[in-house]
């Protein structure tokens, strides 16, 4: 049960991250992409998941991989919301550089992948 724990928790703290750092650079548009290619997931594991039928708990992954995925788009929106209010309590301070290349979309829209690919196997 940790391990699930750990997965839950290494995935809200990485899109954290990723929302705090887009946020500083102010690259909105790519973490916009992030956020879309993240519920875009979510839905579709709910309707893969929702989808299957006889088995005893049929779609029961693509249920999780579906939460996992509004937990990471919560964390982008939580990180993004933190660095703002971070920016608003302190002096102004020219933003900075964003990523380049954009790791963090790159790593957002694999993972979404990987979540809908596991929850059409399942």
């Amino acid at each position: 049960m940790e391990v699930v724990w750990l997965i839950v928790g290494l995935t809200l703290a990485t899109t954290m991250w990723f929302g705090a750092v887009r946020m500083a650079s102010r690259s909105f548009g790519a973490m916009g992409i992030g956020l879309a290619t993240l519920l875009v997931a979510a839905g579709l594991c709910y309707l893969i998941g929702e989808s299957k039928t006889g088995g005893y708990l049929a779609g029961i992954i693509g249920m999780l991989l579906s939460m996992l995925m509004l937990i990471a788009a919560g964390g982008l929106v939580a990180g993004a919301f933190l660095r703002w209010l971070y920016d608003r309590l302190r002096p102004p301070e020219a933003p900075r550089a964003p990523l380049r290349p954009a790791w963090d979309v790159m790593c957002i829209v694999a993972l979404a992948g990987l979540a809908v690919i596991f929850s059409a196997m399942e």
